[in-house]
Formats: C-alpha cells, structure tokens, sequence
C-alpha cells in the first residue's frame, strides 16, 4: 500500500535529490546496486548485533531503492535490464536481512524467531513468484497485496530501531503471505473471468 502512495507523491518529493543525481551522471543501476550493497551491510550489523546502526543503514537501502525508479523514469532511462536488476538485486538485499535476523536468533536460542523468519521470507519469495508468474498470462499484481518492500523495509527498522525484532518478523511471517495469498486470489478470480490458460 505504501508503494502505491510513494509512486504517486515520490516525484515531488524526490526530484531535488534527482536533480542533484542526474548533474553527478549517476545512473539508476548504479543506485540499485549502491542499495543492494546497503542491504547486505545492514544484514551483516545484524549479525553483528548492532540493530540500530542495521536500523538506519536499512532505511537509507530503501531510500535508493525508492531512488532509482524514480531516476529511471524522470530521465527517460528506464529499460527492462533495469527493472530486471532491480527486482534481483531487492531479492538478495532482503535475504542478506532475513539471513542475519535468522543467525541472531540462532545465537540466542531464539527458535520462534528463526521459525519466523523463515515464514516470512517464504512468503515474500512466493508473493514475488506469484507476480512474475501472473505477467506471464498477461495480469499484473504490482497494485495487489496489503504488503509491499517499502512496508517490509519500515516494519525490518522498527523492529530494529525498538529491540520488538521478534514482533516485527511475526507482522511479517503473517502480512507477506496474506499479500501472496490475495494476489493468488486476484490472478484465479481474473484468470477464470478472462479465461486465460496456463503457460
């Protein structure tokens, strides 16, 4: 839900910062890898047991991640390499994250946690399946899920910044599947309308 607000008030916000983006020559790859590398620097202060310099490395990731789209469209360089690499590179900065939640647990013999963890990035990893499954028939769940990666970063760095990491990965554990879950329900309730076949 979060994204959908970003992507409509974003280009206000953000066109400063772009300005500023486009007079350095960075190119919306570059951020995208710039935020992958914050992602993973994030997982390893978590592992590391240092949750609020994790909490605010985390945003800053996020801050790229919302960057490069908005450089990418406001400078007309958008290519399907790009949204390519953007969606890998996000997938491997939230499983730097999840991968460390999962060790620091482990280390304090925290095994709700870690069984938590693994819930939830299930159900990112099947939500984002879902979608790129759901592009192939022709529908597009971009729009669809109560949880998106800018509300997983916020949720991640509140339950960093708090110390609540277990109530966070929990909100988690149960919102990414039931966004998995209603775009599972909006691609059969479309599919059957349109009668769309199976790949």
């Amino acid at each position: 839900m979060l994204s959908r607000l970003l992507r409509r008030w974003s280009p206000e916000l953000l066109r400063p910062i772009i300005r500023l983006l486009l007079r350095a020559r960075v190119t919306p790859n570059q951020l995208t890898l710039a935020g992958l590398l914050l992602a993973v620097a994030a997982g390893a202060l978590i592992a590391g047991g240092l949750l609020i310099p994790a909490s605010l490395v985390l945003l800053l990731s996020g801050l790229l991640d919302a960057l490069d789209g908005e450089l990418a469209r406001q400078s007309e360089s958008a290519t399907p390499f790009g949204a390519f690499l953007d969606s890998i590179t996000d997938h491997y900065g939230d499983f730097a994250v999840y991968l460390a939640i999962a060790w620091q647990a482990l280390q304090g013999g925290d095994q709700a946690t870690v069984l938590l963890t693994l819930v939830a990035m299930f159900g990112s990893i099947v939500g984002s399946q879902i979608r790129s499954r759901a592009g192939m028939v022709g529908l597009d769940t971009k729009d669809i899920g109560v949880v998106t990666r800018a509300e997983r970063i916020i949720v991640f760095a509140l339950g960093l910044l708090t110390g609540w990491l277990m109530p966070a990965v929990a909100l988690l554990a149960f919102a990414n599947n039931f966004s998995a879950l209603q775009r599972l329900a909006y691609i059969v309730s479309n599919a059957a309308k349109g009668g769309h076949s199976q790949p």
